[in-house]
């Protein structure tokens, strides 16, 4: 038994103790046995005044008629006697059936009570038992889902592993088939700093020859290089005086620079001094307009060809690049006149033609378009998405001169994919 139960019993018994006590304190006094017999065969008082064996009395003499009056006294208390005890022996067994009756009825109550704890402990254990084997059911079950999980997750491990060594081979062969059909190894994350690296370096090829500069010949040049912007051209000369400022010459030689990269060398469909530049134009144009996807492919893999096999090319290519240096050489002498004597100047232009070629394969060699966007100079207005101010511009306004356009590649598949150099502009 549980101790719980065992301090309810106590309790119990205690209780029915109490109850005896109380149950005989309210009872009668219950006679003796020697009481009784004495009371019932005690000598009265006339027999103790017998007279003795000599004969003699030692009391007076008593009369016969209070003789008789004692006798009959003496019967009446043995006969009051007699009915006392009845009465009590009947109180007496009251008082035992009251005690037996109460008795009952707190073992009865005792009994109804531990049956009840005893029932209610009982169900108390069947219900533990049962939370116990529904526990011990749900955490069996529990170690099978994990066992489950984890023979899942191993195979999924070794999947995704699988897939990753699947994943680094198609990337290999990925990058083995881009790289045989591209003439080099750039993406864009290369192309786009060289290209603001190449208009840097015209920039300062132009600073550096500022102080060579015959403004009234510059002026010139520029007027006959570019007609249709002279109203333009006339609102940047002072008042005053009749030829551009200093500052000005060195923007028109650099945007000269750059178009002339452009259009001789960006701009050719395949590379300059290679002899299938018209035929290819014709035959990307026929397949661009049916399947956008050959052309590109088409475009890499000939632009391939020029770098990996030039064969007979390659000599159509080095005088193309002369030329195009001589020619940039005669223009800027105009504005440079003493640029002619300086053999380092050559070089220095020589190196940009180099690095504007090796670049604009690179970019025909893409998957996406990487191309300069016309602005229409005094028409449009500045853009700052697409454009920057020189340093003598303003942030707003007119687009005046623009000095090298954006370059812009995108991705129509793909808005995230591609990049924006601004162009520099001159706006009033």
């Amino acid at each position: 038994m549980s101790e719980p139960q065992e301090t309810e019993k106590k309790s119990l018994d205690q209780q029915h103790e109490a109850t005896l006590t109380r149950e005989t304190e309210h009872s009668m006094p219950v006679p003796s046995k020697e009481n009784v017999n004495e009371a019932t065969h005690s000598t009265p008082e006339l027999a103790e005044q017998a007279v003795d064996s000599t004969g003699q009395s030692d009391t007076p003499f008593i009369s016969t008629e209070d003789s008789n009056k004692r006798v009959f006294r003496w019967m009446e208390e043995k006969e009051q006697t007699a009915c006392d005890k009845d009465l009590m022996i009947n109180s007496l067994a009251e008082s035992l059936q009251i005690h037996k009756e109460i008795v009952e009825r707190v073992q009865r109550e005792k009994d109804a009570y531990e049956e009840a704890m005893e029932k209610k402990h009982r169900e108390e254990r069947n219900s533990l038992m049962m939370q116990h084997e529904q526990a011990k059911a749900a955490l069996e079950e529990h170690r099978e889902r994990c066992a489950r999980l984890e023979v899942a997750y191993q195979s999924v491990v070794q999947e995704l592993e699988t897939k990753k060594q699947e994943y680094k081979r198609i990337e290999a062969n990925f990058y083995s088939h881009v790289r045989s059909i591209r003439p080099t190894d750039d993406d864009l994350s290369t192309i786009q700093p060289e290209i603001g690296h190449l208009l840097s370096q015209m920039n300062n090829l132009c600073m550096s020859l500022r102080s060579k500069i015959d403004r009234d010949s510059a002026t010139a040049f520029v007027q006959e290089r570019w007609p249709a912007m002279n109203e333009s051209i006339k609102e940047l000369i002072k008042a005053e005086e009749t030829t551009l400022d200093s500052g000005y010459i060195t923007l028109f030689a650099e945007k000269f620079l750059v178009e002339t990269m452009i259009e001789g060398i960006v701009r050719q469909p395949i590379h300059p001094g290679v002899s299938i530049n018209e035929a290819f134009q014709q035959v990307d144009a026929w397949i661009r307009a049916r399947n956008e996807e050959w052309a590109t492919r088409l475009r890499q893999q000939v632009s391939a060809l020029v770098v990996k096999q030039p064969a007979e090319e390659q000599q159509s290519i080095e005088k193309a690049k002369e030329a195009l240096v001589e020619h940039i050489m005669d223009q800027l002498s105009r504005i440079y006149p003493a640029i002619k004597e300086d053999a380092n100047q050559a070089k220095k232009i020589l190196n940009i033609v180099n690095r504007a070629a090796r670049l604009s394969l690179a970019m025909k060699g893409q998957e996406i378009a990487i191309k300069p966007v016309s602005v229409q100079e005094g028409v449009a207005t500045f853009d700052s998405t697409l454009m920057k101010p020189v340093n003598k511009g303003k942030p707003e306004g007119r687009v005046l001169v623009v000095v090298s356009p954006p370059f812009v590649a995108t991705d129509p598949s793909d808005p995230e994919h591609g990049f924006v150099i601004p162009g520099k502009v001159l706006c009033v």
